[in-house]
């Protein structure tokens, strides 16, 4: 690529084709470009057709540079670049003021970077562009960012308001360490925030004080734990009584990615803003700061990452650039197509390395996607002079310029490069405005609607109270009576009723050595203990007249065999006895098999035998044994009823949650949801707890000791468990000696048709008299007793425990007092105070400070949004400069002003 001449420069800078192409709001020629009439005495404006950047040029630089003159001349004194000028202020304060409010998150602006190394002249380039002396020795440009913002003032006077933007929050952990810094924690420390918060530092009015106030204010935002106040100069407290460099060197934080935001206001000045960032370097001046340089490289890659931000790259010409660790960081984040290269100090070139800048103002070397731009200082530095000083250096009045350089005239100067990126910076912005309208406007309606989910206080707090507490205690009062809760708790009730009658104890009935069967009402499963040598399958299977009985062998081989329910009688006394299959989904499931061979014939006539006086009659049973192994039977309910009540209190939670939620569900963030909330469980908690111990009375009353009142139902219960052992018992001593099948399929009777039962009354009937009387017929008999009596307690036991709960448990629920609970709970007892109501609808932190947050973002966008609208809307819009400098407009007005 050829040197840019200066006509190049002029045609970069005052580019009126690109821009009404980059702003226009159609494709119509513009009022400049109207075919003109004979009577037209204005001197015609020569337009060309050209590449933008990057094409070649011809012609010689002078020639170049007259060209240059000519059309300035006659192009600048026309009203349209006058109205251009107006805009591109008008744009760039835009710009500004979005940036200030901190949108960003909402919609990537377009944005001036001023990135280098340390010691690049950044601060002297940055004090020509901001025309104030910004301070130039090492240390606030080192600790954080800069934001300056160039406002142009119809005012006189001149005014510089200082500002911390606070996007981090300051989370020290200890010492920090290099190895702490990592792509996820780019600048410990320090954490993001969820938005910005900004707090205003000092305005001043005399430039001069410039460099101490910004300098306290890196104090400031190095101390983020402290008022920010205490450092204002001649205000703040640290500021009156301490030495600014012994609090410099005294603060919390040795670096923050919090900005400094300099609003700098006054007469002649660009419509500008850029952030200026530290410069990058190799070490630190101790070892324990190394963290420092890989958190000030992040910040840099940070801010040169984002797309729409224009770099500013600044390089020492009395250095080597190839050694430039920012331009690493520039080509790394592929940034070098959007950066500008500025080289400073100018007037340090050695005569040696003349070649290699020559080469990079003409792209042959580190190129970048803006050219480059030189500038120089006085050598006294004083800003006053700075502007002379380059046009007298450039123009080798003074100094020891090459002319070499002389066909890069265009690109020499302070003045020259703000013009520059006054009209980058613009173009830009035109061309994502209606983006970023679009994007700040969608965000405003979401933030509405968050709004809409977190109503403020109402106005009649009271009022909101007590009727919110009513909607609460009335749907507490008919959850009881839903018929959903009705039916989970009777569900509940009969799992309950089904396991304590599923663990009433079951009996062997077998003797040593010979087959057992275990009897059992509920289930169909008997075991069976094989003699070793089994009936042959020969035998018929009803002998007569038995030959000779099979010998029964003590060491006979113990074989399971399937189980049979066996039943006498389909008759049951009461309709509470359960005799169908355990449901595997309850959840005392894990209860079931309590009663499994709780009993056996051979342990009754043991415990007989221990318990009897000497001389007593064998059949005579002690009541002490019948007593003992009721008590022990009943005794296994306390597990089954501990679930019983825990899942009654689960449900009961359960439901009254669920009615908070439909009543209150609204004012879950407010502070009386919570108070309900927890005050309910205060509630329930305490009426389960004597709930418990009123059912653990009537357990303690079951297993005092043995009650009976119902002796009708006992009889009952006894005369159906003595038939069901006495069958089992009689088909076991029938297999033992072989005169029925050992095969013989046992049935429950209510099973067998009437052929089958008729069939085994008859074998049983013709039989058991050839086998003799059974020796074991007492210990049945207390079996039977024992079960008959666990029947009738067990009835008594789950009608009692279900009513119990439902007259006294729920019946409270029901009755007035929760009311009266939650009354003294809430302070509401009596006569409350208002502050008592206010109280209770205030929010929980969290909720209150989301509000405040969104309140906040809104009126920040609603400023953004604003002043969008007022660019549209601007005079410079209208008239000959409707296709210059215009963006595409979305018309959300409307709608905006109807809502927001």
């Amino acid at each position: 690529m050829g040197p840019p001449s200066r006509k190049r420069l002029r045609e970069d800078l005052i580019d009126t084709q690109s821009i009404a192409a980059s702003f226009s709001r159609s494709h119509a020629p513009s009022a400049e470009t109207r075919h003109r009439g004979i009577d037209d005495d204005q001197e015609p404006i020569f337009m060309e057709m050209r590449a933008r950047q990057g094409g070649s040029l011809a012609g010689s630089p002078q020639s170049s540079q007259n060209a240059d003159t000519s059309f300035a001349h006659q192009s600048f004194a026309h009203p349209t670049f006058t109205d251009i000028g107006v805009k591109l202020r008008e744009f760039n304060n835009t710009i500004g003021n979005l940036q200030q409010l901190g949108v960003s998150h909402v919609a990537e602006l377009p944005e001036l970077v001023l990135v280098g190394d340390q010691s690049a002249g950044k601060s002297s380039l940055m004090s020509g562009l901001a025309r104030v002396d910004l301070p130039r020795s090492a240390g606030v440009g080192t600790r954080c960012p800069l934001h300056i913002r160039l406002i142009n003032s119809n005012n006189a006077h001149w005014s510089c308001t200082v500002a911390l933007q606070l996007d981090y929050d300051f989370e020290p952990k200890g010492k920090i360490k290099k190895s702490d810094v990592t792509a996820t924690n780019q600048f410990p420390p320090w954490v993001k925030k969820s938005h910005r918060d900004i707090k205003i530092f000092k305005t001043i009015f005399d430039p001069s004080e410039i460099e101490q106030v910004l300098r306290w204010a890196q104090v400031a935002i190095l101390n983020p734990s402290n008022d920010h106040e205490l450092y204002i100069p001649g205000d703040g407290a640290v500021a009156k009584g301490k030495d600014l460099a012994e609090a410099t060197r005294s603060a919390a934080a040795q670096f923050s990615p919090n900005i400094i935001s300099l609003e700098i206001k006054g007469p002649e000045l660009p419509g500008l803003s850029f952030y200026d960032l530290p410069g990058v370097f190799l070490s630190p001046d101790q070892e324990e700061d190394e963290y420092i340089v890989k958190v000030v490289r992040n910040l840099t890659r940070h801010y040169i990452k984002r797309e729409h931000a224009i770099i500013m790259w600044a390089l020492p010409m009395n250095a080597d650039p190839e050694n430039s660790i920012s331009l690493g960081i520039i080509r790394e984040a592929k940034a070098a197509k959007r950066t500008i290269g500025i080289m400073t100090k100018a007037d340090k070139l050695a005569t040696e390395n003349e070649a290699q800048w020559l080469a990079m103002f003409r792209q042959e070397k580190q190129s970048v996607g803006h050219g480059f731009f030189a500038t120089s200082r006085p050598p006294d530095g004083s800003l006053e002079s700075a502007g002379k000083w380059e046009e007298l250096f450039f123009t080798h009045e003074v100094g020891s310029w090459p002319h070499e350089f002389d066909d890069f005239k265009a690109r020499c100067g302070v003045d020259l490069l703000s013009e520059y990126i006054s009209v980058q910076l613009g173009d830009a912005f035109a061309q994502s405005l209606p983006s970023i309208k679009g994007k700040v406007y969608a965000r405003l309606k979401e933030i509405e609607r968050q709004l809409a989910d977190l109503p403020e206080i109402p106005s009649n707090v009271e009022h909101e109270v007590k009727k919110s507490l009513y909607q609460f205690l009335w749907r507490m009062k008919t959850a009881m009576k839903d018929s959903e809760f009705s039916s989970e708790w009777n569900s509940l009730n009969k799992q309950f009723r089904d396991i304590i009658f599923k663990i009433k104890p079951t009996c062997s009935v077998k003797e040593p050595a010979a087959q057992t069967i275990d009897l059992s009402d509920a289930d169909t499963e008997v075991s069976a203990v094989t003699p070793s040598r089994r009936p042959r399958p020969s035998d018929s299977t009803m002998r007569p007249t038995p030959g000779k009985r099979p010998r029964q062998d003590n060491e006979a081989p113990v074989t399971p065999v399937k189980q049979e329910d066996f039943s006498t009688s389909v008759f049951r006394a009461s309709s509470v006895i359960s005799t169908g299959v355990a449901d595997m989904s309850s959840p005392f499931v894990g209860f079931r098999n309590l009663g499994r061979l709780t009993m056996d014939i051979r342990d009754i006539r043991t415990q007989v035998i221990k318990k009897q006086r000497p001389g007593m009659p064998r059949d005579l049973v002690p009541d002490e044994v019948r007593e003992t192994m009721c008590l022990d039977a009943v005794r296994k309910w306390q597990g089954p009823l501990e679930t019983y009540m825990d899942k009654t209190a689960e449900l009961l939670e359960r439901v009254t949650n669920q009615a908070l939620e439909e009543s209150l569900g609204v004012l879950r963030r407010r502070l009386i949801f919570k108070e309900c909330q927890i005050h309910l469980k205060q509630f329930i908690d305490q009426i389960v707890t004597d709930q418990r111990a009123r059912l653990s009375e009537m357990y303690n009353s079951e297993t005092y000791q043995m009650y009976m009142m119902n002796e009708d139902a006992f009889t009952r219960y006894k005369k159906q468990e003595l038939e069901q052992l006495r069958r089992a018992r009689a088909i076991y001593r029938l297999k033992a000696v072989a005169l029925i099948e050992w095969g013989y399929d046992i049935k429950r009777l209510e099973d067998m048709s009437e052929d089958e039962r008729s069939k085994e009354h008859r074998i049983l009937t013709q039989q058991l008299p050839k086998i003799g009387i059974d020796p074991y017929e007492t210990e049945i008999e207390v079996a039977a007793f024992v079960r008959g009596y666990y029947n009738t307690a067990a009835t008594r036991f789950v009608e009692g425990i279900t009513m119990n709960v439902n007259s006294n448990l729920f019946r409270i629920m029901g009755s007035s007092e929760l009311d009266e609970f939650m009354d003294q709970q809430l302070g509401l007892f009596s006569k409350a105070a208002p502050k008592v109501y206010i109280t209770l609808m205030e929010e929980d932190t969290k909720t209150a400070n989301l509000r405040e947050q969104l309140k906040g973002e809104l009126d920040k966008l609603s400023q953004a949004m604003n002043s969008i609208n007022s660019l549209e809307s601007s005079p410079a819009s209208g008239s000959s400069s409707d296709t210059m400098f215009s963006a595409p407009v979305i018309d959300l007005d409307d709608d905006l002003d109807e809502d927001v």
